[in-house]
């Protein structure tokens, strides 16, 4: 997440919960002037509704409050994967250890008489729940990783089944792939109603743990894709994803690094990040190649927004062991 000194909650998405309609404002107009992209309700139920439509990274929320107080909407939010900070007055220990049960992160106390707490807060919060995920992604990684060493037939066999099929049609695109080789493959998925998603990955530099990369590349994708479903958009961010499966590679410790490009596809654009593929033909040389993936933990990946032509892209192209694929996709009436 990019911040700015005078912008601290740049692109942080927060609901905010609370009866109280000066608070409420008052939290509003400060959160936004921190850059936050902000939503506020007054109740646990419309709480509940707004979680339904759109995915939000913070919920703070009061404790107290009519239909549905915050201890009822706790209860409600087993299946939100963001973070809970409850703000309320009347707080007693009892309190303290019910939210925390229920899965709050965080507890401030009303009155509050500095807001940068509130800022404070939500970053420390922020922080703990990305390291969180990624200990448990890095984790998930190394169980893999350690039951395909110990298994090559199967490692082989899971990639031979994650491949798609070389024709199909994907919400109105006709795509067709082929190969040469064994150290290229792609993915492609209609991952909603609106969009397609498709990956190359490049496995060349690897040698036998490649197959098994390739197997985890494969879960992290289905994972986020599967996430979208329940409004977390990470997986509609090209350079996010990449971002995140780069941190993973890094700390798994792998032998060589891995070339990605990901795509997402909605209407007639394409959004993009490249992650070292090489030489790669228009439209996708407009993003410069970022490092690949697992040499560097903080290494960040440009994304671009082009619009399709009429005959939509092919992309072809070989790696530094000549191995070849040739990716076409193109709109059908």
């Amino acid at each position: 997440m990019q911040q700015r000194d005078d912008h601290l909650l740049h692109g942080v998405s927060i609901l905010v919960v609370e009866d109280e309609v000066v608070f409420r404002q008052q939290l509003l107009a400060f959160l936004i002037q921190q850059g936050a992209m902000v939503g506020a309700v007054g109740d646990g139920e419309a709480a509940l509704e707004a979680i339904g439509q759109q995915h939000y990274d913070i919920i703070l929320m009061d404790l107290i409050m009519p239909k549905m107080g915050g201890v009822e909407l706790l209860e409600n939010l087993a299946h939100f994967s963001g973070t809970v900070v409850v703000i309320s007055g009347k707080s007693t220990m009892a309190d303290l250890r019910q939210v925390m049960a229920l899965g709050a992160s965080d507890f401030l106390v009303k009155p509050i008489t500095d807001f940068k707490e509130i800022t404070n807060t939500i970053l420390t919060n922020l922080s703990m729940a990305e390291e969180h995920n990624l200990q448990m992604e890095f984790s998930e990684f190394s169980e893999h990783k350690a039951h395909f060493k110990a298994n090559d037939v199967q490692a082989s066999l899971v990639l031979q089944e994650i491949m798609p099929e070389p024709t199909q049609e994907l919400m109105g695109y006709f795509c067709h792939y082929r190969l040469k080789g064994q150290s290229l493959f792609p993915i492609l998925k209609q991952i909603d109603a609106n969009h397609v998603a498709f990956l190359v990955v490049d496995i060349c530099l690897m040698g036998d743990e490649g197959v098994i990369a390739a197997v985890i590349i494969n879960g992290f994708f289905q994972d986020m894709w599967n996430r979208l479903s329940i409004n977390d958009p990470s997986s509609l961010q090209p350079s996010q994803a990449l971002s995140s499966l780069n941190k993973i590679l890094n700390a798994a410790d792998l032998r060589a690094p891995v070339g990605c490009l990901y795509g997402v596809i909605k209407d007639d654009c394409v959004s993009f990040a490249n992650a070292g593929l090489l030489d790669v033909p228009a439209p996708f040389d407009q993003a410069q190649p970022g490092l690949a993936l697992g040499l560097n933990a903080s290494a960040h990946y440009l994304e671009c927004l082009v619009r399709l032509s009429e005959i939509g892209f092919s992309l072809r192209f070989k790696n530094l062991v000549d191995d070849c694929i040739s990716l076409k996709l193109f709109p059908v009436a």
